[in-house]
This record gives structure tokens, C-alpha cells and sequence, in this order.
């Protein structure tokens, strides 16, 4: 597979599944201190899922090619850093900065997402 199909397939995967675990907190009103401080095993259950949806995330962000990181600003660095500590100390992340992510990084990775396809003329699903 092309480097450019793989930049692809990972912009896209990043996209619909930022997408995707917006859309599920937002119909399960799943906030903030729900994230942080589950107060029941249904709500420890969905943070686990979206810290492995983040996790997921950071993968993909963390492989674009290098050409692609610089021109739309995919923060490797800072998502291989996310990501090293989720698959690596996964009982010791702190939630508070996971949250920051979802709520700060996410619309950023969206935008660098559409930018890149704006640039390939590829309309995002």
C-alpha cells in the first residue's frame, strides 16, 4: 500500500472515530465527571471505552507519514506521548488529561483531517 493510501485510510479512521465517540457521549450525556470520577460500573465501562478510542486515535495520528504531519499539524510527538501512556501504564492515566484531550485535541485533529482531505480533494463521510 502507498504511503498516500495509508495517510488516507489513517485520516479517515481518526475522523470517523473522533466523530463516532463524539456522538455516543453526546447521546449518552456522558460528561466530564462521569469521565473522571465513574460513580457505577456502567459508567467505568464507557470511560474505559473511550480511553480505548483515544488510544485507537493516537495510533493512527502517531503513524501519518512525516510529510503529512508537518503540513497539517498532526502532533506526533504529543499523541505518541498519549498514546505510549495509555497502552503502557493503562491503570495509571490520569482522566483529567484524557478529557483535556478529547475536548481540546480532538477538534484540532478534525480540523487537520478535513484540511488534509480539502488538499487530496476527498470528501470526508
Amino acid at each position: 500500500m502507498s504511503a498516500k493510501r495509508d495517510d488516507l485510510s489513517r485520516v479517515q479512521e481518526i475522523y470517523d472515530v473522533i466523530l463516532e465517540t463524539r456522538r455516543q457521549m453526546k447521546a449518552l450525556a456522558f460528561t466530564r465527571e462521569r469521565f473522571v470520577s465513574p460513580c457505577n460500573d456502567v459508567d467505568d465501562l464507557v470511560a474505559e471505552g473511550i480511553l480505548n478510542r483515544v488510544l485507537r486515535i493516537t495510533e493512527k495520528a502517531g503513524h501519518v507519514s512525516e510529510e503529512v504531519a508537518q503540513r497539517y499539524a498532526f502532533d506526533r510527538a504529543g499523541v505518541s506521548g498519549v498514546r505510549n501512556r495509555l497502552a503502557h501504564a493503562y491503570g495509571d492515566v490520569d482522566r483529567e488529561i484524557i478529557w483535556d484531550v478529547i475536548v481540546n485535541d480532538f477538534p484540532r485533529l478534525l480540523g487537520s483531517c478535513r484540511a488534509y482531505c480539502d488538499d487530496e480533494g476527498i470528501e470526508l463521510g
